[in-house]
């Protein structure tokens, strides 16, 4: 019998590897395939394809309770490495036992906005940062679930590289 995944139990986001960011809430990007809707003759209508291993933009948040002193890092215009690790937690039916297993976020981004959210007596400032993401990677219990990287034309997803072909033909 399959495990039951429960839900998030906690993380943690680092800045460059080594930098807590503070207590933060993390909207993690959207993935979807740039498409190209195909009508030709010989097809018996429309049909919308995905343009393989390339991307819709990809945007994140960062969203704190408080504006913290790393804000000023964070929305430096200059590419950063943000990287959230995590742990689920699963139930094993067979053996009636939890689980903790590893959730790895790991994205480069450029900083686009910043919300220094709202000053009230008692009450969280909602401040926040949106990023643009340039690359995204996804491990769950150490297996890497997708790597994308649209300014390198790199497209990892389970295991297979769907733009090795594009990248030896464009000459990389």
């Amino acid at each position: 019998m399959a495990q039951i995944k429960n839900f998030l139990q906690n993380a943690k986001v680092y800045l460059e590897g080594n930098t807590l960011v503070g207590v933060a809430d993390v909207d993690l990007p959207d993935v979807s395939y740039m498409t190209e809707k195909v009508k030709s003759l010989g097809i018996s209508g429309e049909l919308e394809l995905p343009v393989i291993g390339h991307f819709k933009e990809m945007k994140a948040k960062l969203k704190f309770t408080t504006t913290t002193k790393e804000f000023g890092k964070l929305f430096q215009p200059e590419s950063k490495l943000i990287q959230v690790y995590a742990s689920l937690q699963e139930y094993d039916p067979a053996s009636n036992s939890y689980k903790s297993i590893g959730y790895k976020a790991v994205m480069n981004v450029l900083p686009l906005s910043n919300k220094s959210g709202k000053i009230d007596i008692g009450k969280p400032m909602d401040s926040e940062i949106e990023f643009a993401v340039s690359a995204f990677k996804l491990e769950i219990d150490g297996k890497e679930i997708y790597d994308i990287d649209v300014l390198n034309l790199k497209c990892k997803i389970d295991g297979k590289d769907y733009l090795s072909d594009v990248r030896k033909n464009l000459g990389m």
